[in-house]
C-alpha cells in the first residue's frame, strides 16, 4: 500500500506536530465518560484532519467508523437520511461515529438540518466534521462543536516524520538530501510529503531520486505559481499558457482542489483578506459536469477580482 496509507497514525502518540490538538483531545478522553458529541477539524488539504477524526473514533471505541464525503451529499435530504439512520444502535459495539468530510459544501438548508442533529444527537452517536473552510459553516454549527485547527508541520516535524517512515521501511541510511528536497516541496503537508516519498523511495541513486522528485512535483510547483499569479491578479494573457500546460497533467477537479487547498492555507495565516476570501468562494463549487471549461472560467474569474 502507499506510504501515506501504511503509515497513517492510529493513535495520538503517533501523530507528528499539532501538539496542542493532541493535548486537548487527550485531556477530553481522560474523563472516561461525558464526551462531546461533535468535533470540528479545520485546515488545509492533506494536513491530517481526517486522521485526527478517525483517531477520535478509535478513542470512542467505535468498531465501525463511517466516513461521508459531504461534497457529494450537499442537500437537506442527505442530512435527513443520516438522521433517520443514526438513531439505530450499531450492529457492533456501543457507538456510531460519523466523519463528515468537506462539510462546508453543505447547503444552508442542509446545515440547518444538521444543526438540529448536533443539538440533540442520540446518546450513542458522535460526529467529526472536517473542513478546509470553516467560515462557510453556520456560526451555530461551530458553536456546537469542539473546534481544532490542524496546522501544517514545521520543518523539524516534517523531518522527524520522514525519518520515522524510512526507518520503519528499513532504510535507516536513506539520504537526508532527498528528505530535505521533499520537505521543501511539501509545504508542511504530511500527506504531500509521504506521496512524494512513496513515488521515489525505490530509486537507489540519490541524484536520480532528486531529479525524479522534480518531475513528480512539477504539476504541484506549476499550480503553486498559478496560485501566486491569482493572488497578484496577474492578467489572463500572462496566465493562460501555464493553465493549458497544467491541465495536460492534472484533472480539472484535482486542480480546483489544489488551488482551493493552497488558498485556504494562505488565508489561515492571515488575520483578514477579503479578496482572498472571494477567490476561495470562486473555487468552492466542483466542476463535475463542465470539468475543463468550469475550472478555466473559475481561474479567469478569480483574476478579475478586485
Amino acid at each position: 500500500m502507499p506510504l501515506q496509507i501504511t503509515h497513517r497514525p492510529n493513535e495520538l502518540k503517533d501523530v507528528f506536530g499539532n501538539q496542542g490538538t493532541k493535548d486537548s483531545l487527550e485531556s477530553i478522553f481522560l474523563r472516561k465518560k461525558d464526551f462531546p458529541h461533535a468535533f470540528l477539524f479545520s485546515g488545509p488539504t492533506g494536513c491530517g484532519k481526517t486522521t485526527f477524526a478517525r483517531i477520535v473514533g478509535t478513542m470512542l471505541k467505535c468498531d465501525n467508523i463511517e466516513e461521508l464525503n459531504m461534497s457529494n451529499l450537499r442537500g437537506i435530504d442527505s442530512v435527513r437520511s443520516l438522521a433517520e439512520t443514526c438513531i439505530y444502535a450499531p450492529i457492533l459495539g456501543d457507538v456510531r461515529f460519523y466523519v463528515l468530510d468537506e462539510i462546508h459544501r453543505q447547503t444552508k438548508d442542509a446545515q440547518n438540518a444538521l444543526l438540529k442533529l448536533l443539538e440533540d444527537p442520540p446518546s450513542h452517536v458522535f460526529f467529526a466534521l472536517c473542513t478546509t473552510d470553516p467560515d462557510q459553516l453556520l456560526p451555530a454549527i461551530l458553536g456546537r462543536c469542539h473546534q481544532y485547527q490542524v496546522k501544517t508541520l514545521k520543518y523539524s516535524e516534517m523531518m522527524d516524520l520522514l525519518k520515522s517512515v524510512v526507518k520503519k521501511e528499513n532504510l535507516e541510511d536513506y539520504p537526508e538530501s532527498i528528505l530535505k528536497e521533499i520537505i521543501s516541496l511539501a509545504e508542511g503537508l504530511p500527506r504531500n510529503a509521504l506521496v512524494m516519498l512513496d513515488s521515489i523511495i525505490d530509486i537507489e541513486d540519490e541524484g536520480k531520486a532528486i531529479a525524479a522528485l522534480s518531475s513528480v512535483s512539477l504539476s504541484s510547483i506549476n499550480t503553486k505559481e498559478l496560485c501566486q499569479a491569482i493572488l497578484k491578479g496577474t492578467p489572463w494573457k500572462e496566465v493562460k499558457k501555464s493553465v493549458k500546460e497544467i491541465l495536460m497533467e492534472v484533472e480539472p477537479e484535482k486542480l480546483r482542489q489544489m488551488i482551493l487547498g493552497y488558498m485556504t492555507a494562505v488565508l489561515l495565516n492571515k488575520d483578514r483578506d477579503d479578496r482572498l476570501s472571494q477567490v476561495i468562494d470562486t473555487f468552492s463549487e466542483p466542476n463535475f459536469y463542465n470539468a475543463k471549461s468550469g475550472i478555466v472560467n473559475q481561474i479567469y474569474t478569480s483574476l478579475l477580482l478586485k
